[in-house]
């Protein structure tokens, strides 16, 4: 009996909160005493990085990339500076850590993990290197951008070199879209600008941007699998042309992008952030819970009609230019596709 009282003293004392309170803090001593060892265990295998700086941009690299990065650094820091003006200045609080894909760097110290990462390709240039940083440093500033913005952005808004070659691209996307809200744009009305670039808050953006014989060619796009998920309204639209039912199949797909696609309102976006200036990025990121295309003319010191007018007289004024061919080489060009034509069809092909 005797036995069991002190089997039961010991297991008392054992369950006692400063008993387990020492037993904690000798594990702790011990995980701190093994975090030590393997700290120096991986000092002795440390690679040295020098660290480079431009304006805000803080860069670690290896000593073999060094001088690529001296030169790429300056090029990004003039393209993050120039897009976003003041926002840029927090990179200072997002070192980067640069290194070649085929010459990884293994180890870089204990604050590894606070280091933004930028990848090149083998055998890249400045400019090649310089646009690395670029999408690492606007990838930093834009993770602190709210969910409705960032989306719309299309996950990263890069500065650009060649902003008419870009904005050539919008203006053929305006001149082939298959959507009236695209045409109406097309023709200058301001407020179809604003729902085919995604800047509508209110209403069905399926009326908005497409007529009923676009959703209903839409419906006809859709996979297989799509519209058998959906097989009656399916049937219902194509075959009976009736447009409640389009509307049914297309409100059952996982997404439906605005017709004006992401160059369209990358190209809107830096206008906007050239014309409000070096705060423009801030008021944009910081009207959180205001409608986009309000938060945009905030951006640029403009109203809206203003902004969307401004952006497409830009795009009109980028419109691609047909390349003339003289005569001469007009005949040249058509005898030789009457002479393929006839060998086409003397082809066995064609027997």
């Amino acid at each position: 009996m005797g036995t069991i009282l002190l089997g039961v003293s010991a297991s008392l004392r054992a369950q006692d909160p400063a008993v387990l309170q020492r037993r904690l803090e000798r594990l702790e001593t011990l995980r701190d005493a093994a975090s030590m060892s393997a700290t120096r265990a991986d000092s002795v295998r440390r690679e040295r990085l020098d660290t480079v700086r431009s304006g805000r941009l803080t860069i670690l690299v290896l000593p073999t990339e060094a001088a690529l990065v001296r030169q790429a650094a300056p090029i990004a820091w003039a393209r993050l500076d120039t897009l976003y003006g003041d926002a840029a200045f927090d990179l200072l609080e997002r070192p980067m850590l640069f290194y070649v894909m085929t010459r990884p760097i293994r180890y870089t110290g204990g604050r590894s993990s606070v280091y933004q990462g930028v990848v090149a390709p083998e055998n890249a240039g400045p400019n090649d290197a310089a646009q690395q940083i670029v999408r690492a440093g606007a990838a930093a500033i834009l993770a602190r951008a709210d969910s409705s913005l960032a989306t719309w952005f299309g996950a990263e808004l890069l500065p650009r070199g060649q902003e008419t070659v870009v904005l050539s691209r919008v203006y053929i996307d305006m001149a082939t879209a298959p959507s009236i809200a695209v045409r109406n744009c097309f023709a200058g009305d301001d407020a179809a600008c604003r729902a085919a670039l995604g800047l509508v808050e209110e209403g069905d953006r399926l009326l908005l941007w497409f007529n009923p014989a676009e959703r209903r060619a839409m419906v006809r796009r859709a996979t297989e699998v799509q519209r058998l998920a959906v097989g009656r309204a399916a049937d219902a639209c194509l075959d009976g042309q009736s447009d409640q039912d389009c509307l049914t199949v297309l409100r059952s797909l996982p997404w439906i992008d605005p017709p004006l696609l992401l160059d369209a309102r990358q190209s809107l976006a830096r206008l906007a952030l050239d014309a409000g200036g070096r705060g423009a990025y801030r008021r944009l990121a910081g009207s959180t819970g205001r409608p986009l295309a309000e938060r945009l003319a905030g951006a640029a010191r403009l109203s809206s009609d203003s902004l969307i007018r401004r952006w497409r007289a830009a795009v009109l004024a980028a419109r691609p230019r047909a390349v003339p061919i003289a005569a001469a080489g007009a005949w040249t060009a058509l005898s030789w596709a009457v002479v393929f034509g006839l060998l086409a069809l003397r082809s066995t092909r064609w027997r």
